[in-house]
């Protein structure tokens, strides 16, 4: 039996087809029949009570893995049937039923909260491209990441995002949130027999994280209520970064901050702070609950000349001070 008084649970998707993803929505917005709220997010975004993926799929595995260390329990579609009850096996097209009665099985016991360990920043995320730039997760390998015409490799050991094929960075930031990147491990005599003489052009890694379009956020980058102090100081591009963001990052840079509270002490428009938000959480240049103080806001305080300069041309506020 679900629970008979009003209950909130949080359902999250990762590696979904339009169609299931669309079947997935239908049944959770039928649960409130039995009085239970769904919301419905992806895998990623914050810590969810159970976890539905498609197993075949790079963002599915990669969640499930990450489900099964946290203690959620998933369904899962496309895969091999599970000791496990709580990891239930749906078929790739499975109706709005079989998503409903696998929603009410796993969730028979009543919402459990995620365990205090599981954080957002600890998830794989559900975009290949994006997980392998991840400033938190240094690899001992470089990675091939291929999508249509798109090839190039990530090496975050050296921090470095390679080209094989001349294109536009922009045109490439912009699939960076496409869920079917294909993603292969690459071997030193690999690299250095096969891929390394293809590159045109290599780019700072953590400098993409803040060429990323600008209207990704509304659809594709998680909307934030709150953020941790950062862990490090980022290497921002300078031409591409809007004005009020560095004011954003300083204001992270000692303690955490709610989206609300933090647009009003910096002056920056919510879009702006959500933005940034969510690129320091994707990255994973957001510190997490056992990191320890860092010297983060010391490098806050040697960009101090240039937060005031913007801050003065642009009118906004630094530090609780309005500057013109």
């Amino acid at each position: 039996m679900l629970p008979s008084s009003p209950s909130d649970v949080t359902v999250a998707m990762a590696g979904l087809e339009l169609l299931p993803a669309t079947r997935l929505k239908m049944a959770c917005s039928l649960l409130a029949a039995d009085r239970l709220t769904v919301r419905l997010i992806e895998w990623g975004a914050e810590p969810a009570t159970l976890l539905v993926a498609d197993e075949t799929s790079y963002a599915g595995r990669h969640a499930i893995q990450s489900a099964q260390q946290d203690r959620v329990p998933s369904i899962r579609l496309n895969g091999a049937p599970h000791a496990s009850a709580a990891m239930p096996v749906l078929p790739r097209l499975a109706t709005v039923r079989e998503f409903v009665d696998a929603l009410k099985a796993s969730l028979q016991d009543g919402p459990t909260a995620a365990p205090e360990t599981a954080t957002a920043w600890d998830a794989p995320l559900p975009y290949p491209m994006l997980e392998q730039l991840r400033l938190d997760r240094r690899r001992d390998t470089r990675v091939l990441l291929e999508l249509g015409l798109f090839r190039v490799v990530s090496d975050t050991r050296s921090g470095q995002l390679h080209m094989l094929r001349r294109m536009p960075l922009e045109e490439l930031l912009e699939r960076a949130f496409k869920p079917d990147w294909r993603v292969t491990e690459v071997s030193d005599r690999e690299w250095q027999s096969v891929y390394q003489p293809d590159v045109t052009r290599s780019y700072a890694i953590e400098t993409l994280w803040w060429r990323l379009p600008l209207d990704a956020q509304d659809e594709d980058l998680p909307r934030m209520a709150d953020t941790s102090r950062l862990r490090t100081w980022p290497d921002l591009d300078a031409g591409a970064t809007p004005a009020s963001w560095p004011l954003v990052l300083a204001y992270m840079a000692s303690r955490s901050w709610r989206a609300e509270a933090l647009a009003a002490a910096t002056a920056a428009p919510m879009d702006d702070v959500q933005r940034v938000m969510a690129r320091v959480r994707l990255s994973g240049l957001e510190a997490s609950l056992s990191d320890p103080p860092t010297g983060v806001r010391a490098s806050a305080t040697r960009h101090a000349g240039t937060l005031l300069k913007m801050a003065k041309r642009f009118g906004l506020k630094l530090f609780g001070k309005a500057h013109g």
